[in-house]
């Protein structure tokens, strides 16, 4: 089973572990430059900028608990990846249709850990790229074991939901290919703006037409936001393997 966990590059560790804190994640690895975050469904990692990581971007990267034989499966799912030595050790790497490089990992051999104290709240990157692109890339994240979950009508949005835990979109917009790091809340989400201001992390509640959003500042671009998205419940425009028959 596959699992979301997406890196953030940061100059900002404890930023984000402020507000990922705050929200019930809990903190499963630790090295140098390194942190691991357990929320209730998926991972994100943090990882210390540098020069040819700058501080801010964000790209998609997955775990497995067995390599080989998710390798074999996504093969036969047309999934473009070779399967080799990285500078972090044995991993899948895949290069989608539109030059978007991730890697899927072998999830790490861990006995027991902490589980994160909120379970509504997951993982979501969103992975951006051009409208002619939209199809390869959701034909990538299918083929990765994610099941489609939400689309709009428009063709414009598609998430998926990972077995291991986690959630990913494809979102079609027309700039360069880029990923974004969100979260999404099964709830209220307007009962974690006091948690959050507990913390010291001033979150902005927005009603979008879709659902609502709590938007924070992001710590490593300034005059931007990271998003938690209300799990949508409207569907107007929107299809839903959640609710079909």
């Amino acid at each position: 089973m596959i699992t979301a966990r997406p890196i953030r590059f940061t100059a900002d560790l404890a930023a984000h572990r402020r507000y990922l804190e705050a929200l019930g994640a809990t903190r499963v690895t630790t090295a140098p430059g390194w942190e691991v975050y357990a929320v209730g469904s998926g991972r994100v990692a943090l990882h210390a900028a540098s020069d040819t990581q700058p501080s801010g971007r964000t790209i998609l990267a997955w775990e497995v608990p067995d390599l080989e034989a998710w390798a074999a499966r996504a093969r036969e799912a047309g999934v473009p990846l070779t399967v080799g030595p990285t500078d972090h050790g044995l991993a899948a790497t895949v290069t989608a249709p539109d030059g978007t490089t991730f890697t899927v990992d072998p999830a790490p051999q861990v006995v027991e850990e902490p589980a994160p104290a909120e379970r509504a709240l997951a993982i979501l990157p969103i992975w951006y790229t051009r409208p002619d692109d939209v199809d390869g890339a959701r034909q990538v994240v299918a083929g990765l074991g994610a099941r489609q979950r939400v689309t709009a009508d428009s063709g414009v949005w598609t998430d998926f939901a990972c077995p291991g835990g986690g959630l990913v979109a494809v979102h079609a917009h027309d700039d360069d290919p880029a990923v974004d790091l969100a979260l999404e809340f099964d709830g209220d989400i307007e009962t974690l703006v006091p948690v959050l201001a507990g913390a010291g992390v001033e979150a902005v509640l927005i009603d979008e037409t879709y659902s609502r959003t709590l938007q924070l500042a992001d710590p490593d671009r300034p005059g931007s936001t990271l998003w938690i998205n209300e799990k949508q419940q409207d569907l107007y425009g929107y299809r839903s393997a959640e609710h079909t028959g």
